[in-house]
């Protein structure tokens, strides 16, 4: 069987699935962040005091939290895509498993750090 919903040949698991489906998902919610991104970006229009009144609300410990998603989200779909582009080369066309799984790592350890640096705005006063 051929095609991204079969397991890999190597390994037996659905790395590759995983990776195609967590690209199309970042990539929705990267687009999705944008148009909110325009959004936000445009209550500038209506005065200083209606983008400032927002940008209070987004600076809540919940945006913040939702920022590390947005870290998450844009280092994964980064990583991938670099990952992508190597299979496009023909390499590491035989470790489609292991460099998912890199990729999985690397946007872990940038997200922890990422959260661990952004604990004052989450919990300050």
């Amino acid at each position: 069987m051929h095609g991204s919903a079969s397991p890999d040949r190597n390994s037996g698991t659905r790395a590759g699935w995983w990776a195609w489906f967590l690209q199309r998902l970042t990539g929705v919610a990267l687009v999705g962040y944008l148009f909110l991104h325009i959004l936000v970006i445009s209550t500038v229009q209506a005065g200083e005091d209606a983008f400032n009144s927002v940008l209070i609300v987004l600076q809540k410990p919940f945006f913040v939290v939702l920022d590390l998603f947005l870290i998450a989200a844009v280092v994964y779909h980064g990583l991938n895509g670099v990952r992508v582009l190597l299979f496009d080369l023909g390499i590491g066309l035989k470790q489609q498993a292991g460099m998912f799984w890199i990729c999985m790592v690397l946007t872990t350890i940038i997200t922890v750090v990422a959260g661990y640096f952004s604990l004052p705005l989450i919990f300050r006063n």
